[in-house]
């Protein structure tokens, strides 16, 4: 790069040459250049606006162009203040390195600027900050990490002083130079202060976007997937959601108007012919603890598959499917047995009918008799034994809405977790923060896998709605790392939470599944 900058110094300066060459031949001498310019140059800002103006649309040429004339006429101005100066001449240099041209000239300029604002403000003011960590991002990119954390240091320590370590800019500067410490070969050390930092952000109460949040995951990931003692690595339930097809269960994000893609396309998953892939969603092998003698107060949205504007209409309706349903009860029962399983899934069926509208009281029996079918012919562990259970717990919780064990809504779990700047609010910083909480349980980090885990829930709740399976897998990993650490109440209720709603889930796609 050297040598490139070098034969670009030396063509530039060729050319000034044959400028001046030509000037005199035409009779126009150096002298009345300069003058025509000092008069030119009582105008800064104007250039100064047009570099900003090309650098937001990426014209970076031109915007190099504009600010070495703004830093030009700055010098030429009595008026211009060395904040003026040390402005121009830190776009000027933030220019010419985003085009990666004149590299031993801009390490310099940067320092320039710095000087200028030192002796202007002193070398403990805020005011000389960001020059200083302009710097050591050059530095940093060039691989000199050394000097980078010398600057970083430096500069933290300016706006610890300022603004103090509750500040978003004390996260972000300390955040930069545990990356710098990581690529020094001082993992640990870099870890601490990823922690720390990333506390700082979430504990904000706005953040200016989701951009600075992201970055600070992204490093702490990369730091924790290439750390030298991974340790074990465990399921987690959130990461095998994710491996589903799982739109229909993301209910909403927080500020964005729902897609009307991913509204049809959960149309389509909801229609009949999906219901045993639904059950191999909710129900995996590992999900959890068994649903028997767990109950929470669960309040079912469930709506017929089509709008029914008619009420009268969606009566009839439902009348034929309840016909249906018992004349297929009839029928399996003549020709297969009454303890054959396709019996209990005409059973189930109806029942599934009755919850959807709400007749609780019908649908118990009749699940309680396509239950005692399936424990004759399944294993304990197969998926319809659970959703029955499941769906037997469903009316357990809303014929006793004021029994202890069901104390506690789905939403209210929410009210237990930390609040979560607006910006985490997404699917994306959801997604990052259940993976990095993962990461650093299978490493045994348990104390800050629990504290990072109450963000994943939460910003998973914000993001996918407080009673989609997204936030349930979030709960039921969540769960274990509060056990282990000893928070053994704490967990429990997250467990009856998270099979609330796998409960809720199942009795909404049954209802829509019905012919």
């Amino acid at each position: 790069m050297q040598k490139t900058s070098l034969t670009r110094t030396m063509t530039r300066t060729l050319a000034l040459s044959m400028s001046l060459t030509l000037l005199i031949a035409n009779g126009i001498a150096p002298s009345a250049v300069a003058k025509d310019r000092v008069a030119a140059s009582s105008d800064w800002r104007t250039p100064y606006v047009e570099g900003e103006r090309k650098l937001k649309t990426q014209e970076l040429e031109a915007a190099e162009s504009a600010f070495e004339q703004a830093w030009i006429n700055v010098r030429h101005d009595k008026k211009s203040t060395a904040d003026d100066q040390a402005l121009c001449l830190q776009s000027l240099a933030s220019v010419r390195y985003m085009r990666d041209q004149f590299y031993e000239v801009v390490v310099p300029q940067y320092k320039k600027a710095i000087k200028l604002l030192e002796k202007k403000h002193g070398k403990d003011s805020p005011k000389v900050v960001p020059p200083i960590v302009a710097l050591a991002g050059v530095r940093e990119d060039e691989g000199d990490f050394k000097d980078a954390d010398k600057l970083l240091t430096r500069a933290l320590g300016i706006v610890e002083k300022a603004d103090g370590k509750a500040s978003l800019t004390y996260a972000d500067y300390l955040h930069r130079l545990g990356r710098v410490n990581f690529k020094l070969g001082f993992p640990r050390k870099a870890e601490d202060m990823y922690f720390v930092s990333l506390t700082t952000v979430m504990q904000q109460k706005v953040l200016p976007s989701s951009e600075i949040l992201e970055q600070h995951l992204i490093d702490y990931i990369d730091l924790l997937t290439k750390a030298e003692n991974r340790g074990k690595i465990f399921e987690s339930a959130f990461q095998k959601e994710l491996l589903k097809d799982s739109t229909a269960s993301v209910e909403r994000s927080r500020g964005i108007a729902a897609s009307i893609f991913n509204r049809e396309v959960s149309s389509r998953i909801a229609k009949p012919g999906g219901q045993n892939t639904e059950e191999d969603r909710i129900f995996p092998g590992d999900v959890g603890p068994d649903f028997q003698g767990i109950s929470s107060r669960v309040k079912p949205a469930i709506t017929p598959d089509r709008a029914m504007s008619d009420f009268a209409a969606l009566e009839e309706i439902n009348k034929q499917r309840v016909a249906f349903y018992e004349r297929m009860i009839s029928t399996d029962i003549l020709s297969l047995g009454p303890e054959h399983p396709s019996v209990a899934r005409d059973l189930s069926g109806l029942a599934a009918l009755y919850l959807s509208q709400k007749k609780f009281a019908e649908a118990k029996p009749l699940l309680l008799k396509a239950l005692s079918i399936y424990e004759k012919t399944y294993s304990p562990e197969s998926s319809m034994i659970k959703r029955t259970k499941a769906l037997l717990q469903l009316v357990e919780d809303e014929q006793n809405p004021q029994s202890g064990a069901n104390s506690v809504a789905i939403a209210d779990y929410v009210s237990s977790l930390p609040p979560v700047p607006l910006a985490a609010q997404k699917m994306e910083v959801a997604l990052r923060l259940n993976y990095l909480a993962f990461l650093l349980y299978c490493q045994g980090k348990m104390q800050n896998a629990e504290k990072i885990y109450s963000w994943a829930v939460a910003s998973t709740a914000k993001a996918a709605g407080e009673g989609s399976l997204l936030a349930a897998s979030s709960l039921i990993d969540f769960s274990r790392v509060l056990r282990s650490t000893g928070k053994q109440s704490d967990a429990e209720n997250m467990d009856n939470t998270a099979q609330a709603i796998l409960r809720r889930s199942i009795s909404q796609n049954a209802a829509r599944s019905l012919p």
